[in-house]
């Protein structure tokens, strides 16, 4: 076998070419840029459109309200002062527990259900059963829809059990004969009946300045 011998001036050229090649600078690497979202609740169902609009360069982080970019809610805050965008709709819904047998509701039988002018099943042509409401903590944006819009205003009955967020309300009123309590449509389930709706509220994405790059960039996605 041929033997090629090389000086130790040529030894220390070639190490020192393949040194250079070997420590050369990395490719740059882009890393995303975090947008922090938070969504309330009952517009929870809006996260999977955020997901599907978020590009490579975007990374989304679910945030609590008070450090997010945007946050995501039904309807308008009472003091909206801050910019604010709508990314689709959702409706109201009154659902009762299907072992009632009742379709349908008219609004002024909703009032007295909800405000416990009536406690029985039976005033409003169903079984001989208690009336058992379900309502939100006060401040939640279905909550304020609902008693602003279905109610006028009224008072819920102080009788009234409370469900800590929309899946437990759908979850109490389908496991709980005689319940009776309100869910946005995306999150109805067959385990409840509807009775009464129509009241159709926008789903807002609100952020606390004009949005600028990356959260411009999610906002315009989701208006599509």
């Amino acid at each position: 076998m041929l033997m090629v011998q090389r000086s130790p001036l040529q030894f220390l050229i070639i190490c020192s070419l393949a040194a250079a090649s070997a420590c050369g600078p990395a490719p740059t690497q882009v890393l995303p840029q975090v947008v922090k979202v938070s969504a309330t609740s009952a517009a929870y169902p809006s996260m999977k459109n955020v997901y599907g609009c978020a590009p490579s360069s975007i990374a989304v982080s679910l945030s609590d309200p008070a450090s997010a970019d945007i946050s995501i809610r039904l309807g308008e805050p009472d003091s909206l002062r801050t910019p604010a965008f709508q990314i689709g709709t959702d409706e109201i819904l009154v659902v009762v527990n299907p072992q009632l047998g009742i379709s349908t509701l008219t609004v002024d039988q909703v009032r007295d259900l909800f405000t416990g002018q009536k406690t029985s099943w039976m005033d409003v042509g169903g079984k001989d059963m208690p009336v058992q409401v379900w309502a939100y903590a006060s401040g939640e944006d279905v909550q304020n829809i609902f008693v602003g819009v279905d109610l006028a205003g009224s008072l819920v009955t102080s009788q009234a059990r409370l469900a800590g967020s929309v899946q437990n309300m759908s979850d109490s009123v389908a496991q709980n004969p005689g319940s009776i309590g309100f869910l946005p449509a995306h999150w109805k389930s067959s385990d409840t009946q509807t009775v009464f709706g129509g009241v159709s509220v926008p789903i807002l994405a609100i952020t606390k300045l004009q949005p600028q790059g990356a959260v411009k960039e999610l906002l315009a996605c989701l208006q599509k």
